[in-house]
Formats: structure tokens, sequence, C-alpha cells
């Protein structure tokens, strides 16, 4: 596609970072976070370790997109793993590690009588260490980060969207206001990367292109089917529209006008004859003469 974004100094950060993180404000389009999603398991595709986190939980509308479930609300730029424990600080006796089989065990030992740490009391994440980049996408002027405010550096950030976050100025920004939607600067960015993609990329692209633009209706423009050409090319399947989806199956009769034509009454034969039998008043007979040649005179013209 010819967009014209700034595609080597994008490929040069992405390959320069150890991580990547994609950030969504609160309650975003559904363009927005198919775009994210996107975006991610290319990233994924490449072996470069990337997270998506939001400012809201995700709603029931985005369980279509593949990968919606990995989204959490918690920064992990970082590359240092932090383990927490839910559990009581002062029941812990010690913590201690050892490396057998090879590997690094972490020891919690509780204290005497004290219960033991069970699993799902132990959270993971990640702080510090080197630097990840930073993707924005789909935010706007009004956008709001929440809790995450206080923990994204926008000046480092990456800004993919269709209009430009405030005062804002990160290490790159490519805003597309003329695009139809996020989905639509995504597609191009991945196509003009030259990197592969496969059907649950191209599916979240899509699905969000058809939201974004209503299917396609009113003024989508030249950019926005040619970025759906491509994710068909990619594998992208088209699901049934609303009208097909309610007249598959039906069969329909096209009306007819009434005719006028009323029926009329059967003709019945004599087996003796032949002939038609007779039916209602029988006919006069014919004058003798009827066969006869007919003399007419000048005195009768």
């Amino acid at each position: 596609m010819n967009k014209n974004y700034p595609i080597s100094e994008l490929q040069n950060l992405i390959e320069q970072a150890a991580a990547v993180q994609i950030v969504l404000a609160a309650n975003p389009r559904f363009d927005s976070v198919a775009a994210a999603l996107a975006f991610k398991l290319a990233l994924q595709k490449r072996g470069k370790p990337v997270n998506v986190i939001a400012a809201s939980a995700m709603t029931v509308e985005f369980n279509r997109l593949v990968g919606v479930e990995t989204i959490g609300q918690k920064n992990e730029s970082g590359s240092n793993l932090v383990i927490s424990l839910n559990y009581p600080l002062d029941q812990i006796e010690k913590v201690s590690y050892n490396d057998e089989g090879g590997h690094l065990n972490l020891v919690v030992e509780p204290k005497a009588g004290a219960p033991r740490v069970e699993r799902n009391q132990a959270e993971f994440s990640y702080q510090g260490g080197q630097s990840g980049l930073t993707f924005i996408i789909g935010a706007n002027n009004n956008s709001d980060f929440g809790s995450l405010n206080k923990e994204l550096n926008f000046n480092e950030a990456v800004f993919i969207g269709q209009t430009q976050v405030g005062s804002a100025v990160g290490r790159l920004n490519i805003i597309d206001q003329q695009a139809s939607s996020n989905c639509e600067i995504m597609t191009a960015l991945i196509s003009d990367l030259g990197w592969m993609a496969d059907e649950d990329i191209a599916g979240n692209l899509l699905l969000g292109l058809e939201n974004a633009t209503r299917n396609f209706s009113g003024e989508a423009s030249a950019d926005a089917f040619e970025a759906a050409a491509i994710c068909l090319r990619w594998g992208a399947k088209r699901a049934a529209s609303f009208a097909n989806r309610e007249t598959q199956g039906r069969t329909f009769t096209p009306n007819r006008p009434q005719s006028n034509f009323r029926p009329q009454p059967a003709k019945t034969f004599d087996n003796r004859t032949n002939k038609p039998a007779a039916t209602g008043n029988p006919a006069t007979p014919a004058s003798p003469d009827w066969l006869e040649p007919k003399v007419y005179k000048s005195s009768e013209i």
C-alpha cells in the first residue's frame, strides 16, 4: 500500500527492542483492539516478546478477536521477573533457592503450623531491566489511561492511529488522519514491513475494518478496500452478512398478477357418433334451400 509511512525507522526500533508492549486506552474502540492484537500476533511470529495491556477490562463485544484473553491491565514492559505471593509475610519462615535439575528453584517455607502457600497465591509480573518499546494504538486527545498514566513515558512511545494524542511527542508518530481505521493503518504497516501474516492476524484486521467502515458502506475509501483485499489474500474469511443469514435457506415465489380467466364448461361427446353432444337449447334447423345456389335478379339489387 502506498502510505509513505516511516517503515525503516519503525523496523529499526523494533529490532533494537528487547521486548514490546502495546497499550490501549480505557474503553477502546473495537477497531483499536483488533489492530493491537493483530500487531501482537505479527510480532510474536517474528520471535519478539510482546504483551498488550489496556486501561480498562475487555468486554464481551471483543470476544470475536483472536488473543483477546491475553490482554492485561498491568504494565509489564520490564525484563526482570517479579514473583509476588498473596500470603501473610509474618507466616513465612524463610525463602531460599537451589539449582536442582539444572533449574532455579525458589523455596518458600512457611512457619510451623502455618498453611502452605497455594499456587493460586502466586502472581508474576515484570519490571526494570532492559527497557522495552511501547506502542500506543488508537488513542486520541480524550483518551484515559487511568493508573497507567503514571507508568507510561509518552515521549518514548510509538504512536499509531488516526489522531495525535494531545501534545505528546513520541519517538515515532505514525498518524494517518485520512485512514478509515486503525486496522487499515496496521494492515499497511505489516504489509510494508514485509512480515508474514496468517489467518488469525488477517482475521482480526478484517473484523476491525468491517466494524470501522460499517461493512464498507458509506464513504469507505479505496485504501480500505485495498486493505481488505490484502487481508483476504492472507487468509481472512468474511462472515456472512446479516441480510444473507436472514434469507439463507428460504424459498421465494414471485408474485403473479391475478387473471380474469373464467373456466369454460367442458365439451361432451356422443360415443356413438363421435360428435359433440347437444347441450343447452337445440339449434334452429336450416331451411331446405340453404345448400342450393342463389340467383339474384337485377331488380333485387
